[in-house]
């Protein structure tokens, strides 16, 4: 990890984030009584958190911004796995495994939860519903990986951005101008796309006023449509 990253000591008693967090099972008791220091840190664009391959150390908990998982293959290109908002959890599967199988790489300016590995895995084993909320939390995380893999798989390439694109916003329900930090490149190493394709597929959005961007914000301008292309049945398009 980047060793300019800011951290500080967390107040998990405080934070708002506690109910989202693996310790919302826990009674105030049982939260002071941790035996473990949590981290809040600081990340910048680009920061790298970990490198795949690496010793896995630290467990993070995403507060807010965004985050990205990718695996670099062999043949040199970059896929991501996930893209990370705030409430979701990375680095965990080091409690299976000695090293990462993934590299982090902050989207946009985030800050995060850190947890030693090793601490958390004396944690768990002393207060097992921490060790319950951890593996729900990786289940979780499977089921909608898994999901997203049947959803889009068999999508042309149109509908399959239109449906990212939603997904996108249903991550950020309150607003209208949304946080938008992916590059074209993200874009297309998310869905399986070319860069040339995912460019192409924007712009026609934009010249048919479906989508805005300014800056790093993208404005989903008209939802229906957008749910028209990526053919959701009528329970799941937007209102």
């Amino acid at each position: 990890m980047n060793s300019e990253i800011a951290s500080k000591r967390s107040d998990c008693l405080q934070c708002r984030m506690r109910d989202q967090s693996i310790f919302a099972g826990l009674n105030t008791e049982e939260l002071c009584s941790l035996g473990m220091e949590v981290q809040d840190i600081e990340g910048r664009q680009g920061d790298v958190l970990y490198r795949m391959k690496e010793p896995a150390r630290y467990a993070y908990t995403l507060r807010n911004g965004a985050v990205k998982l990718v695996c670099s293959l062999e043949s040199g290109q970059d896929v991501i796995v996930r893209l990370l908002h705030h409430g979701d959890l990375l680095g965990f599967e080091g409690m299976q495994g000695e090293h990462h199988r993934h590299s982090a790489i902050v989207l946009a300016p985030s800050q995060l939860c850190r947890l030693d590995l090793a601490e958390l895995q004396r944690l768990s084993e002393r207060l097992p519903k921490v060790r319950a909320a951890i593996l729900q939390r990786w289940q979780d995380a499977l089921q909608k990986s898994e999901e997203r893999i049947i959803e889009l798989g068999a999508k042309r390439a149109e509908a399959r951005l239109a449906t990212f694109l939603l997904q996108w916003a249903r991550r950020y329900p309150q607003l209208r101008s949304l946080p938008f930090p992916l590059t074209r490149t993200d874009i297309a190493a998310f869905l399986g796309l070319s860069t040339e394709h995912v460019s192409r597929i924007m712009a026609d959005f934009k010249r048919k006023a479906l989508i805005q961007e300014q800056g790093s914000q993208l404005e989903i301008l008209k939802p229906k449509s957008l749910a028209h292309i990526a053919g959701l049945s009528e329970a799941h398009k937007p209102d």
